[in-house]
């Protein structure tokens, strides 16, 4: 395979499928972000006015029933269905989608970086809330710091992490790296983690962070990579891009 030709070849194909494409979803604050997430992964640009109207339904499903730590809640529509990641991994639990949600949808409004007084009040309660449960988490002696809950959790706490939360805590992510180092199968994995939701993780932290755990991984992207490339569905195209974007980086440096 081309160097680069992959992550081209996807991008184009990417779009002209999603060309015009409005990203809100009044129905759902889990397609919302996932439109959004999209956009932002393959530099789809995304118009102004819709930018503010993204934001303004975010802030408005905070505090609603089901908040999470004062974090922006699903829709009713959202609550009847599982959470499907970025990558196309399933959360089932109430609480994982509650905040799962959360993290990522403080992730979008910060990265749609409109620096309003509003979109700064709305992240400031959100890092107060899920501060105030971190603390909580690391009174227990079977939590690291770094991590929080479960492992699905804790990427949902990174990505949002790598975006500025929480004072743009760069130790905390740190030790979030050195979590990951911990379970590492010796396989191009991590156990227990999910394999393409933590590639696209990893991904969106800064480099100097993420690059011994994408150096590690790089064995097993390159495996998917040399497969025949099918592109059955959007979580295929991520994965690959996803992975594609990795080796590119790795390359680098």
């Amino acid at each position: 395979m081309n160097p680069g030709f992959l992550y081209t070849k996807m991008k184009k194909d990417h779009a002209t499928i999603f060309n015009d494409m409005k990203y809100l979803d009044k129905n759902s604050l889990f397609k919302t972000v996932d439109n959004v997430s999209e956009a932002l992964l393959f530099a789809l640009e995304i118009d102004n006015n819709e930018k503010a109207e993204i934001a303004d339904f975010i802030i408005n499903q905070q505090g609603k029933p089901r908040t999470y730590a004062n974090t922006f809640a699903p829709t009713e529509n959202d609550l009847n269905q599982d959470l499907i990641l970025f990558t196309g991994e399933r959360i089932k639990s109430g609480v994982g989608k509650c905040h799962m949600i959360g993290e990522e949808a403080s992730r979008i409004l910060r990265k749609l970086d409109l620096r309003l007084d509003k979109v700064n009040d709305a992240l400031q309660k959100a890092d107060s809330g899920l501060q105030m449960q971190l603390n909580k988490v690391l009174k227990n002696p079977r939590y690291e710091y770094g991590m929080y809950c479960c492992k699905s959790c804790s990427c949902g706490l990174w990505i949002n992490l790598a975006s500025g939360s929480l004072n743009n805590n760069t130790e905390m992510l740190r030790a979030g790296m050195d979590y990951f180092k911990k379970h590492r199968d010796n396989n191009g994995k991590w156990k227990g983690f999910p394999y393409y939701y933590t590639l696209y993780v990893l991904n969106e932290i800064r480099l100097d962070l993420a690059l011994n755990e994408l150096k590690y991984a790089a064995q097993s992207v390159e495996r998917r990579l040399k497969k025949k490339q099918t592109d059955k569905n959007k979580y295929d195209l991520r994965r690959n891009y996803i992975c594609e974007q990795i080796l590119n980086k790795i390359s680098r440096n």
